[in-house]
């Protein structure tokens, strides 16, 4: 048990996101006439924070708990979900996120029942909130596994506290507080990040050079970069088409770039977002293959996963660092946390109570505090459900990704072929239906394809009905891109003109 590594990890949050609050309502006072807009932040947040935000959004507990526990089954190869989230990121701030800013939408959800039909919008809003909270489940019962393994609290306590963490993280200013405390982590997590990557070198017995060797001599597979067959089979195909094509219509996903004030500024954002996010899934997958190195030379007694990443730090790296590595892992998934809990605040406000004739209107003060409510809502829910829900971290966040792959499928479709109501309504309903096939069924082991391949079902399923369905719709549209093109072509002109 380490309580000073743990009160130290817990301040480290604490403190950044206090000194940003106070930051954000100094500068509020420098301005005159200032509204708080605090789903969006006035649109004015700069490519920096968004940078930050995209990338820490996509992290969290798949990363700390997944990743590192990962690393012992597949090695290097777990690289494949880091480049899968890279590939999301350039996605949205290169394509999805472009059309999202340009059709005038808040929401994903609002801007493809733009494109299909308004009865999407409570379909898809639903389903979002639901994915919200699993995902905030998975990001509470991580901070559960690390504050749990350093004091010895129970999960439920170890829930409450991180979940704690995770409201103040967004409560105070909303999207403005969480651009600039993600900025202030996303320096500091890749400084200290790279500092235990160097000590490991230094403080472990036979450093790098020891856990390669050992690693090479019980299982080499681990250090190639696409593992040996069984690897790519189940794990690589699945879990990079789960994370490049399932998380491009995630509101969380997009909500920083629904902040940013033009689209010049989110085409900026997108590469720094990408190496941002694979980088730090670098440094965690090299901490997830040291402590198995480590543990295979009897150095040191630990699980698998997270819990032996922290019994490493504290058994070789001196405490300053190990207040600032255990930092670093709550900070990653307090990050997800908020923008998470912010999506499901934006979704009750904006997609769902609005169908209520008191809420359809609602000014901003109104709407500020019940995105206050949800929030706390979400995170006390997730919190419970965290330790009565137990499940292998990476396996969930990639089923819960492929959710959202027909989704994405169909928005191509209809931006670029045919738009039809009828096919993306029957394709959404079959390729789900499938999915939990696929999860309660022996459907998988008949195709060879056990693991995270929910995916390559989904890929197939949503694309060869997509189009078929479409194909044969004689009602339906033409496509999104085309018309808007028309119309910016007639826009130009008549500016022109003038």
């Amino acid at each position: 048990m380490n309580w000073i590594v743990t009160i130290g990890g817990i301040a480290y949050n604490i403190v950044i996101i206090i000194v940003c609050s106070v930051f954000i309502f100094w500068r509020r006072k420098q301005q005159a006439n200032h509204q708080e807009d605090f789903l969006f932040g006035g649109k004015q947040m700069g490519w920096f924070a968004c940078a930050a935000s995209l990338a820490l959004t996509a992290l969290g507990g798949g990363h700390v708990n997944g990743l590192s526990a990962q690393s012992w089954a597949t090695g290097v190869a777990t690289i494949w979900y880091c480049f899968g989230s890279g590939v999301m990121l350039m996605i949205i701030g290169r394509y999805c996120g472009v059309w999202y800013r340009r059709s005038g939408c808040n929401t994903t959800n609002e801007l493809f029942a733009r494109m299909f039909h308004p009865i999407f919008v409570p379909i898809l809003s639903g389903f979002a909130v639901g994915y919200s909270i699993l995902i905030l489940c998975v990001e509470g019962q991580g901070m559960a596994q690390i504050i749990s393994s350093m004091t010895g609290l129970s999960n439920l306590s170890g829930a409450i506290i991180g979940m704690v963490i995770g409201v103040l993280y967004v409560f105070i200013a909303g999207v403005e507080e969480v651009g600039l405390v993600n900025s202030v982590n996303a320096i500091l997590m890749y400084v200290f990040g790279f500092v235990a990557l160097i000590c490991i070198g230094i403080y472990c017995t036979g450093g790098w050079e020891g856990i390669n060797g050992t690693i090479l001599e019980n299982n080499p597979e681990l250090l190639a970069a696409l593992g040996n067959p069984d690897i790519i089979r189940g794990y690589v195909v699945g879990t990079f088409l789960s994370l490049a094509v399932g998380m491009n219509m995630i509101q969380a996903n997009n909500q920083p770039v629904a902040s940013l004030d033009s689209l010049k500024v989110m085409r900026k954002t997108g590469f720094a977002a990408v190496i941002m996010n694979v980088l730090f899934g670098a440094i965690i997958i090299s901490f997830g293959l040291a402590s198995k190195g480590l543990v295979d030379q009897g150095l040191m007694e630990a699980p698998h996963g997270a819990a032996g990443i922290v019994v490493m730090i504290l058994t070789f790296f001196p405490n300053w660092l190990q207040i600032a590595i255990i930092g670093m892992f709550l900070a990653a998934m307090l990050s997800t946390v908020s923008m998470l809990a912010l999506t499901v605040a934006l979704l009750m406000n904006r997609q769902i109570l609005c169908y209520f004739p008191k809420y359809k209107n609602m000014d901003a003060k109104t709407e500020n505090k019940l995105s206050r409510i949800w929030i706390v809502l979400s995170c006390a829910v997730a919190a419970v459900l965290a330790v009565t829900i137990q499940a292998q971290t990476n396996t969930a966040i990639t089923w819960g990704f492929a959710w959202f792959i027909p989704i994405f499928v169909l928005f191509i479709i209809g931006m670029h072929w045919k738009r039809s109501r009828m096919a993306s309504l029957v394709t959404l309903i079959v390729s789900w239906i499938f999915n939990m096939l696929v999860s309660y069924t022996g459907i998988a082991a008949a195709f060879n394809l056990e693991g995270n391949n929910h995916s390559i079902f989904l890929c197939v399923i949503s694309i060869v009905l997509g189009i078929i369905l479409t194909a044969v719709d004689k009602k339906a549209k033409p496509a999104f891109v085309p018309i808007y093109e028309k119309q910016r072509a007639a826009y130009d002109a008549a500016q022109a003109a003038n």
